[in-house]
Parts: C-alpha cells; structure tokens; sequence
C-alpha cells in the first residue's frame, strides 16, 4: 500500500500532529501539488488574507520523491499566495525533498503565526519548535548555515535539507520566495517566502536516515529499472546540452526565433542576448557544475564575479530564467550586473523573475515620467540599492515589493503589466511562441512556463514538432490539444514528483514510465492515461479554488501581447488569434465553460464534492 505522511504544525498553539492518507486518496491525487491542492481547497477557508494566521502553507514531497535516480528530490510548495490572491504552487530542487522523506514524512502543513521567530526541526520522525529570533534578519546564505549549526549539524547544506527565507519573505514581499538546500534552489512563484514570513516561521531542517526502498514491494527491481530510466534520461541530447551550459542555453535558441522578451516586452528579440548566453557565461564565470540529489542530468551551474564595480563573494546559483528577468528583460546586456543581480535576488529571497518583471515596470513608469527615479533600460547601476530597498520596503522599496502587477495598477499603467492573474510572464514571448498564448493564459498560478512548457514541442520536437508561428485552424487546434496534455504531465510530475526536464526528450520520462514504475513499486494495476487523468483531476481541483474566491475565473490575454512584435524574426506577429480561437479549442478539450469545469467534467473525474462550488 502507498500512503502519504504528514506533520501538521500550527504554530499558534505549538500543537503537533500527524496524519497519514492512504492509497485510495494517493491514486487520485499523488503528493505534491496534487494532493497539497486538494487538502488548500478543503481547508483554507474563502476570503482569508493570504498573510494571515488562516492562511495554511503545504510543503510536500511525492510518492517517488527521493526513491530514484531520476531527478526526484524536488518539493512543491502549495497555499494562498499573496501576490495573486488565490492558490499558487511552486517547486525546488536540490535535497530537502529527499531528506525530509528520510525524516519520516511526506509532507508539512504549517498553520497558525509564531509570536517570535521559531524554526521546524525534523530529525529523525521527531518534530521540534525552536525559536529562531537570533536568526531572523539573516540573509539566506547566513540564515542556511545558522539554522543547520543550531540544529546540531555542520553549516554543510549538503548535510541536511533546509528551507529558509530572506528578508523580501520576512518582510512580506509579495515577490519573495523560499529558498531551499542544496545552494540557493528556490520556490519562487506567488510570495509563497511572504507566508513563510507572516507567520514568523524562518526556516525548516530536515534530517534523518529512513530506507526509502524498504517503501517498494521488490528494492533489485527497482533499483534494476530505475537506473536503465536512468541512463536513459542522461543519454538525451537536450539532458546533455544541459548539463554542459545549464539552462542558460536556451538564451540563444529562444532569441533566434524573436521569443525573447525585452525591456517589459517591448518586442522579442534582444541585440544583446550573446554577452549573456549560457555558452559566454560558461567562458568566462562558471566555476563549478552539480546536481540535485539523485539527478543525472546535473544542471546546476555556479558562477563567480571577483572583480569589477559588480563582484561578490562566493558563488551564486544562476538559470535562465533569472538571466533573462534581470538582463533582457531589463535591456540590460552588461553580464557582470546580471550575476549580481542574480546573486543579491538569492540572497536577500527573492523570486527572480516577479523581481525583474518589477524592475521593468518601474523602469518603463519612471521612462514616462510617472516614477520619480533615475531609471532606464540597459543601465544596471541604479537597480542595486533598489533591490535592497524592496527586501526592507524602505522608501519607494516599499512600492515595489508589492510586485509587477500592483504597481503598474498604482500608477494607472495597466499595460505595463504583461502576465495573468495577477503574476507576470516568464522568459518567452507567447507572440513568438504562440503555444503560450494558451498555456500562459490558463495556467492556473498565473502566468507560468511550467504548468505547460511550449518550447517542448515548438523547439524539441516533443512529443512532435509544432510550428510556432503557424496559425492555421489545424494549429490552432493541434496547440490547444498538446497543451492540455502537457499540463497534464506537468501537474503529475510535480505530484510524483520528478523535474520536468526529465521531459524534455524523446528519450524522457512519460505517462507510460510512470504507470510502470507506480505498478512494479507499488503493486499498482494503472495504465499510462489513467496517470493523465491523475493530472487532469489536479489541474481541475486548482481551478475550482479560483472559482471558490471568485477570482482569476476568466482566462484574459493581456493587452501588450495584443501588439505586433516589431522587430526580430517574429517581426509582425501577435498573440491574439492564438489566443481568441485557441482558448474556444481548450474549453472544449477541458469540458469547461467561461474558465471554469462543468459538473460532468467533476463528475467525470471524481469531483463531485466540490460540485457546491459551480
């Protein structure tokens, strides 16, 4: 039997619980954000104040978490985000989800506020309060350290799983996020770092030496079958090219085809993208290349700076996503000033790309002459203190960390803004890409890569290869259709969990492998769509907490992404067709009407609790 254990902490009464859910609840939901979103729809009651003491904060591993070698310690973080106003999910890598699931548990739910400073110790399947107001103010480089050596261990983040956040979460950035062990992997998206913070909480470490593979039914199987999944994944020609340059080289590709975006979306194509690619920075500043736990692909890539008006001490983790948020999103091509950005973001909490979707509102307000600071595009100089001032809402600071959508409203400035529900579009233009003019749009944290990832197919080829610009019916259709099947996979693989890289070959891991492994550990009788269908149902419970506050219902394409791109090899496209017929093509694979499920539909995939909500 498969079973799924968590430790509720509410730190309001110090009360201390345990909860196991059993196989029944597992097959329909896995762990991570499935099962996370099912529990936040049940428990967090309509209207709280996402900052408040009500709001509840799940941070759960899967069923396969940390039991292969396939890229399997990652964590998804699940609640009520406050820059959103509704549910939203973010995830890491690195080694909590692994030690946690050795500590003894699943899952954490925290409830309730601290009235000081406290910490999570999870050691060994024991479960400790601490109080953590000698650390609270730390930067999370420090503040990783300090808690691993209070909790009786070496400052080795390697040595234990830890989860801490900076001051942006500490004080309530709407744009801060969590950042976990091992070195600087973080759950960005939706201020899920702010909740952390509002209710004093300033970290969690985890520890313990539980046998995973005692939780499969034959450990030689297993172990036989996941290395050959293993070898498999790194044997990929995009797993390898990863591994080489990190993520960092896609900066290149997705410049060359005009998806790019630059200075807040002006157009898709930046005439600086080569001086901060993956393959000069690797040249010139990366120092070091490693892995998640139980990761072959290892990706990671560390930089340093030493010298310069922008160097710093030690390494900092960089991506391309950040690179992108704090370079061209910024017009900024000056690599130096991007790592450094990247590094004080890691540091003071941050999750990158709302921060640089923020800078780039504030550059585009003060260019107007709206936003009295000296600001402008590709002059890097400037952006330093302010980011500092929004870690400590100090002065115009405090604007700012309210994130991109706040204040372009605040300033009368909607179209500044350029993402959905209330959350701003990641590294690629849905004008150049136009399988996000769908995905990016219904994706239900708002607007997000990964909850359906277009350059899987409009670039890789997988599953098949879809022409990005192609606005045919039969595109508009074949679009719509992959995108409802990839955020499918991609709520089943952060439920499993597994990285989504694994699904970036051919050579990948898909709904066939995973009912395989699911039946030969488990004893499981599933098939392939009957893991989709896994996900479907996720993807459906998500909305349906949309549907319960009201709010984010309708699915909106936002007025910037209505332009033609005017300059680069999109030149002259635009994202609404795709969007205008292609959002008609999703309802009707979804079985929804105006954003939302129908009864049959939660009829259809065992939802019939929630029908109240419709």
């Amino acid at each position: 039997m498969t079973v799924f254990k968590v430790v509720r902490v509410d730190l309001s009464t110090e009360k201390i619980t345990e909860e196991v859910y059993k196989e029944d609840l597992v097959r329909k939901f896995m762990g991570g954000r499935g099962l996370a979103s099912y529990l936040a729809l049940k428990e967090i009651p309509k209207g709280v104040d996402p900052l408040s003491p009500s709001n509840k904060l799940y941070i759960f591993d899967g069923p396969l978490s940390g039991l292969a070698t396939l890229a399997t310690s990652r964590v998804t973080v699940v609640t009520k985000s406050p820059l959103t106003g509704s549910l939203t999910h973010a995830n890491a890598g690195g080694n909590f989800a692994y030690m946690l699931r050795r500590a003894g548990y699943e899952g954490i739910v925290v409830e309730g506020r601290a009235e000081e400073p406290v910490y999570i110790l999870i050691k060994e399947g024991e479960v400790s309060i601490r109080p953590a107001k000698h650390i609270w103010g730390k930067w999370t480089g420090a503040a990783t350290k300090a808690l691993l050596e209070d909790a009786g261990f070496e400052p080795d983040e390697r040595k234990a799983g830890v989860a801490t956040i900076g001051p942006a979460g500490e004080n309530l950035s709407r744009i801060a996020g969590i950042r976990f062990s091992d070195y600087e992997r973080f759950a960005g998206r939706g201020g899920v770092g702010a909740v952390m913070g509002s209710k004093n909480l300033k970290g969690i470490v985890v520890w313990g030496t539980r046998d995973l593979y005692s939780l499969v039914i034959d450990r030689r199987r297993w172990i036989e079958e996941t290395g050959k999944l293993a070898q498999r994944l790194a044997s990929g020609p995009t797993a390898k090219g990863l591994h080489i340059y990190g993520t960092n080289l896609l900066m290149n590709v997705i410049n060359s085809v005009g998806g790019l975006p630059t200075r807040n979306f002006e157009t898709g194509y930046f005439e600086e993208a080569e001086k901060i690619s993956g393959e000069h920075i690797k040249q010139h500043y990366v120092v070091e290349t490693h892995a998640c736990a139980q990761c072959p692909i290892a990706c990671t890539q560390h930089v340093e700076v030493k010298s310069g008006p922008f160097k710093f001490l030690g390494k900092a983790k960089y991506e391309y996503e950040s690179t992108w948020a704090l370079g061209a999103d910024l017009g900024n091509g000056n690599p130096e000033a991007v790592l450094k950005l990247i590094k004080l973001a890691n540091e003071l909490g941050f999750d990158t790309i709302s921060l640089g979707n923020t800078l780039a509102v504030a550059i585009e307000l003060a260019k107007k002459g709206k936003l009295k600071l000296p600001l402008d595009w590709g002059d890097p100089g400037p952006l330093i203190d302010l980011v500092v001032k929004m870690a400590y809402r100090d002065g115009v600071g405090d604007e700012l960390a309210e994130g991109e959508y706040r204040l372009a409203m605040k300033y009368g400035e909607p179209e500044a803004f350029v993402g959905s529900r209330g959350q701003g579009f990641p590294a690629y233009d849905p004008r150049a890409l136009k399988g996000f003019a769908i995905s990016y749009i219904t994706a239900n944290r708002g607007g997000d890569h990964l909850e359906a990832y277009s350059p899987t197919w409009e670039v890789l080829g997988v599953p098949e290869k879809v022409d990005p610009l192609c606005e045919t019916p039969e595109c508009i259709k074949k679009q719509a259709k992959i995108v409802v099947y990839a955020q499918h996979l991609m709520a089943l693989s952060d439920s499993v969990t597994f990285c989504k890289f694994d699904t970036l070959d051919k050579e990948g891991l898909f709904e066939n492998d995973l009912a395989h492994l699911f039946n030969i550990g488990f004893g499981w009788d599933t098939t392939p769509q009957e893991m989709l269908t896994i996900g479907e149902r996720i993807f459906n419970v998500e909305r349906l907490f949309h549907v319960k506050e009201g709010k984010w219902v309708k699915d909106e394409l936002p007025p910037r992404m209505r332009k033609e791109i005017p300059t680069g090899p999109a030149k002259g496209h635009s994202a609404t067709r795709m969007f205008e017929e292609g959002i008609k093509e999703f309802y009707a694979l979804r079985g929804w009407v105006d954003g939302k499920p129908t009864y049959e539909t939660l009829k259809r995939l065992g939802l019939e609790e929630f029908q109240y909500l419709l």
